[in-house]
């Protein structure tokens, strides 16, 4: 018996629905199935589903919201293992692995949670009131950027983003098999451990005093021969 079984017959036929498609698209690999499918596999009829949902577009909205709580769960997990690493880079440069792994192994979850579905700013919401892993890298960057000292000004939500930015970039280059389109001998793994390290390092260029140049009463005065 299916989980999706179980839950429907605990009385919540919406979330056993919402389950039973998960389960469909993680057998597949893909988004094609039908809500009927969906209906046969937590065990009600064909007319069932549409007494919580429109159509299969409504049930896959669920869906993907399910995928956000996969992710923010996995890389929870990957920070409860970076045992006194939690203000470092290696904690980054683990969420960004994991990321990268999670989109990997979860493709058709990843591109349903990314991709254009006519209600972007419904998707902008969804990750950033819900648990949707952004959290968690932004907390390692504050707590890395609070032990490394960095001037008041660093802005752990915008340095998060870009981390964000690169692994997702990268994920979604090698989904596509196109990572390695002008270096050969590029992996996910190598990219995402020297960028973030990169782009750590430019913390801590961009934190360092600019020094002030001379005025030119000070070049006067430093080319007399006063001493």
């Amino acid at each position: 018996m299916t989980s999706s079984r179980r839950s429907y017959h605990h009385g919540n036929l919406r979330d056993a629905l919402i389950i039973a498609a998960a389960e469909l698209i993680e057998e597949n690999g893909s988004l094609e199935f039908s809500i009927t499918d969906a209906a046969r596999r937590a065990g009600v009829s064909n007319a069932a589903p549409y007494r919580h949902f429109k159509d299969k577009d409504d049930l896959l909205l669920n869906v993907r919201e399910l995928s956000f709580l996969g992710l923010d769960s996995h890389l929870r997990k990957i920070e409860h293992s970076i045992i006194n690493e939690t203000a470092s880079a290696e904690l980054i440069i683990a969420l960004g692995h994991g990321y990268v792994r999670y989109a990997r192994e979860k493709r058709a979850f990843f591109a349903l949670m990314w991709e254009d579905r006519g209600d972007a700013e419904q998707r902008k919401e969804e990750v950033t009131t819900k648990m949707s892993g952004f959290s968690v890298l932004r907390e390692a960057v504050e707590s890395y950027c609070l032990a490394q000292r960095h001037h008041p000004h660093s802005d752990s939500v915008r340095v998060a983003t870009q981390m964000w930015a690169l692994a997702h970039g990268i994920a979604t280059l090698e989904i596509n098999q196109m990572l390695d389109t002008f270096d050969r001998s590029v992996t996910p793994e190598m990219l995402l451990e020297e960028s973030t390290r990169a782009l750590l390092a430019g913390l801590h260029i961009a934190d360092k005093p600019k020094q002030k140049s001379a005025s030119g009463a000070d070049k006067l005065q430093t080319s007399l021969p006063l001493g």
